[in-house]
């Protein structure tokens, strides 16, 4: 609906960068597609001075690994976590910021975070003008593999349509 009220039936428009920011419902969708699916569902990091966690102290130096798959998936954080609802990050203030972290988070978060959802952006917008996406039937039910990156061992099947 925000791609047709943006570009009425021109999809062959070339979206300006204003235009790209003023999409406000593909944001949200973008954000909770990589809360669900983020690319890299883990990140590794070296503590840089002793820390007690739980009752154990973690040495400086130790390296320890964080599960944005999980975080990202806590119900602590993310009511009905495994329900995809792009309006949760609708004014969203998480409690804490460091729970959603598709790109990272800190001094070594990914420096091309902003180029890719721009990327996102203009691909999605592209496809969504031209075509109509619909679940495939029967439903399929992906079967995530978490690597370096996340991937499905099954494919990602969807229904394209053609828009007229």
């Amino acid at each position: 609906m925000e791609q047709k009220e943006m570009f009425g039936n021109f999809s062959d428009a070339k979206p300006t960068v204003s235009q790209f920011q003023d999409m406000k419902y593909l944001d949200l969708v973008i954000k909770e597609t990589l809360r669900l699916y983020p690319s890299v569902p883990v990140l590794g990091r070296r503590l840089p001075e002793d820390m007690e966690y739980d009752g154990h102290l973690l040495p400086k130096g130790m390296n320890i690994l964080l599960s944005t798959f999980a975080m990202h998936r806590c119900k602590e954080y993310f009511p009905e976590p495994l329900k995809f609802i792009p309006e949760r990050f609708e004014d969203a203030k998480l409690t804490n910021p460091y729970v959603y972290t598709p790109f990272s988070a800190g001094p070594r978060n990914c420096i091309g975070q902003k180029f890719a959802i721009l990327e996102v952006k203009s691909t999605l917008s592209k496809i969504l003008r031209n075509f109509e996406l619909m679940p495939a039937t029967p439903v399929h039910e992906l079967q995530l593999a978490p690597q370096t990156i996340l991937v499905s061992k099954n494919g990602i099947r969807i229904s394209i349509k053609e828009r007229s």
